[in-house]
């Protein structure tokens, strides 16, 4: 098959996933094919003539500079081939609203305030009501945008909560201490089925992520886990679900649907699984 692999021309930061996905998909006798998004913004001139049988997103992770042309440009190549994750996921999880239909879905999620306009009153209403907060814009990658503030900084965090609304949507969470101690936790889902954890340590904006091998999920945290994953109301491939731990058990922090680094390196059987997926996708399972 000849596979299309979405990235972006100039990666914010190294893909550990990138050489180990090639490599597996020419070792099964397959063509990987790098696509940037962002050559052509608008719509995938090219696609076509490439003759592709699947396209996965993997990498394009400035999206968020563009949001609008980036679906315009998904859509635009799934009627060239087949796109996992399909546009529709795209749609719904690109924009980080999502965790409020989460959480209306009954899935114990950080607790979340959306701001939707440059409204001082509620900025500062919803930085009051957490002791350590966290601000972030609501369509980013990696973490862009996102700082923490403690209580005695309310007025830097409203300054970078009003800089931020004047670009977009944004959220306003609180600092769970579970980020520091022991860590968010990544768990990684392919085709039906949760196949490794890694444990990152906390990122905000300009800072270096950290990974470190975790051992196999707890029966909370997949409780967790698969509440969320229940909860899409679109079919899906593969995910990432990051959690922290409370007091009250692990809550989700994000449901990676779009691009996710999926740690491939920590696990050769994700990697064989997520390869056999893309086969399946494709119309051939060899």
């Amino acid at each position: 098959m000849r596979v299309g692999l979405v990235t972006c021309k100039n990666l914010p930061e190294p893909d550990p996933d990138a050489a180990p996905l090639e490599a597996a998909l020419k070792e099964r006798g397959h063509s990987p094919i790098l696509l940037a998004w962002d050559d052509e913004p608008t719509q995938p001139i090219g696609l076509p003539e490439l003759e592709l049988d699947v396209i996965v997103i993997r990498s394009p992770w400035n999206y968020f500079t563009a949001p609008t042309d980036f679906l315009v440009w998904i859509l635009g190549a799934y009627e060239c081939a087949a796109v996992i994750n399909s546009p529709d996921v795209v749609k719904w999880n690109h924009h980080k609203k999502y965790l409020l239909q989460l959480v209306a879905s009954g899935v114990p999620t950080v607790p979340t305030r959306l701001l939707r306009m440059p409204d001082g009153a509620a900025a500062k209403d919803a930085i009051a009501s957490f002791d350590d907060v966290v601000i972030k814009p609501a369509v980013s990658a990696g973490s862009f945008g996102a700082k923490r503030f403690d209580s005695s900084d309310d007025a830097s965090a409203f300054a970078h909560a009003m800089s931020l609304l004047k670009e977009g949507d944004i959220l306003i969470q609180p600092f769970m201490n579970g980020f520091q101690d022991p860590g968010e936790r990544s768990l990684i889902w392919i085709d039906g089925e949760w196949t490794h954890a890694i444990r990152k340590s906390p990122r905000f904006d300009g800072q270096v992520e950290k990974v470190d091998v975790s051992e196999r999920p707890s029966p909370q945290e997949l409780k967790v886990a698969n509440a969320a994953i229940q909860a899409v109301p679109h079919k899906i491939h593969y995910a990432r679900a990051d959690l922290v731990e409370t007091k009250a058990g692990p809550v989700l922090s994000e449901l990676e649907l779009m691009e996710p680094s999926l740690f491939f390196n920590h696990c050769q059987t994700a990697l064989d699984r997520f390869v056999v997926m893309i086969e399946k996708c494709g119309g051939r399972n060899s």
